[in-house]
């Protein structure tokens, strides 16, 4: 092998070692990534739920409620976490979020965010509702929710539509006692029927179709044969909707009543005054009947 053959072949070897090492060397280091302030993740995780992209926005408002230099924005965090449950607009989702509101204001009575979280709370819960005729637990927890709004936190912006709320829940709850009382009337129970349709006067005075309830409360009373309280409950229907098709309607049946009425009067009357037919008595007892000869088969 000559001395040239020789240093070519170390230069190739020494080449190919160089070329080797180059292929071989570690990943790149990735560059530092700047560390966000409390206040951009909490601007990075608000656009995110606007996005519908709950799920990361909320690791970005979890990643605040872990710092330590968070401040306010801990808070506000926290709520925006149960907002954003809220946002998915489903069953399950809402009862989280009822949760994680509900825990805030434990923690948080008099924190400037506890109205806003009373508030939404009741939203959860109005949002859950479905008909009358259904389960009205969803309604009550929301009448319950939006009455501690209106008493805890009178001066708050929320108050006036907490109110609106819980008017159009009690209209709700007064139309699921109609429904039930409806279902008793129609089975022949007027004592039952009757005591739904008093429920409502007495707790949904303020019921949007309270005429409709009077009229009720006089056929169950009309079943019942109480003519007197029927006549009473059908002139308030009267009284207070004078050119509905109800009053109408009312009218009517308030005419058949004191008929009804005259009518039953007169078959009382009658019993009471009839003497006994069956027999005729004297003194010395039933007096017979006198018997004519073509009569002989009788006995």
């Amino acid at each position: 092998m000559t001395k040239t053959f020789r240093i070519g072949f170390v230069l190739f070897l020494a080449f190919v070692f160089l070329l080797g090492c180059h292929k071989h060397r570690g990943p790149k280091r990735a560059e530092p990534v700047e560390l966000l302030g409390v206040e951009e993740l909490y601007q990075k995780g608000e656009s995110l739920v606007k996005k519908h992209r709950t799920q990361t926005a909320r690791k970005y408002f979890e990643q605040i409620t872990l710092r330590e230099d968070a401040g306010e924005y801990k808070e506000k965090a926290e709520v925006a976490i149960a907002d954003s449950y809220f946002a998915e607009k489903n069953v399950d989702a809402y009862a989280e979020a009822i949760s994680r509101y509900q825990a805030f204001l434990a923690f948080h009575a008099m924190h400037p965010l506890a109205p806003y979280c009373q508030y939404k709370t009741g939203l959860c819960y109005f949002r859950e509702i479905d008909r009358p005729d259904r389960d009205v637990s969803p309604a009550k927890n929301a009448k319950e929710i939006f009455k501690r709004l209106i008493e805890n936190y009178p001066n708050s912006e929320y108050v006036a539509d907490a109110k609106e709320k819980l008017n159009e829940v009690n209209n709700i709850l007064a139309a699921h006692e109609i429904y039930v009382g409806d279902f008793y009337l129609k089975n022949s129970h007027p004592k039952a029927a009757k005591a739904r349709y008093e429920l409502v006067i007495n707790e949904y005075p303020d019921y949007w179709n309270i005429p409709l309830v009077y009229f009720r409360i006089a056929e169950a009373a009309l079943m019942d044969k109480n003519f007197d309280e029927a006549k009473t409950y059908l002139d308030k229907v009267i009284k207070s909707a004078p050119d509905s098709h109800r009053a109408k309607e009312a009218s009517k049946l308030l005419e058949s009543v004191e008929k009804k009425e005259v009518k039953e009067q007169k078959i009382e009357r009658k019993k009471l005054e009839s003497p006994l037919k069956e027999k005729q008595y004297t003194n010395e007892g039933p007096k017979e009947k006198k018997k004519r000869w073509w009569m002989f088969w009788r006995r």
